[in-house]
């Protein structure tokens, strides 16, 4: 059985507009952003579950009080179909806080507006892969992967 420093790593951020972030133990990075379940799995069909872990944002019950009942609803729906997904194809399936996979990252704070936390989060994501095109639906992805890579 492969270790987790051998193997590939696909990170999702369940978001209402989610993305993911696949890295290839070659070192290529596939980004990926999408809306319906079937893109979600089109993700993980095409690769061997026991050369890659998954790793998704493990989202909070109450996002803030700003987010509509729609996207809490979304977001919850999302992640719920992406766990239950990469487990029943048998990837090894880890859950990361925010608080977590966010902390170091560069002019993040307490209490920022969403759009600026996004915008703050896609700077981080772009100065860590200037060679991506890095959108908001894939920025956190990249994170939680380089998290994961690195932890």
């Amino acid at each position: 059985m492969q270790s987790s420093a051998d193997k590939g790593i696909v990170a999702f951020d369940p978001g209402k507009a989610g993305g993911a972030c696949i890295y290839h133990r070659n070192g290529g990075i596939e980004l990926v952003s999408f809306r319906t379940e079937s893109e979600y799995i089109g993700v993980l069909n095409p690769l061997i579950p026991a050369s890659y872990d998954v790793v998704i944002e493990d989202v909070p019950a109450f996002v803030s009080a700003v987010t509509s009942n729609a996207s809490s609803f979304k977001l919850g729906y999302n992640f719920g179909f992406i766990v239950g997904m990469s487990r029943s194809l048998s990837f090894a399936t880890h859950l990361v806080k925010p608080k977590e996979w966010q902390k170091g990252l560069q002019g993040l704070r307490p209490r920022m507006g969403y759009t600026e936390r996004k915008r703050m989060l896609k700077d981080n994501a772009v100065r860590l892969h200037p060679d991506l095109k890095i959108t908001n639906a894939t920025a956190d992805a990249v994170l939680i992967m380089e998290y994961w890579r690195n932890r």
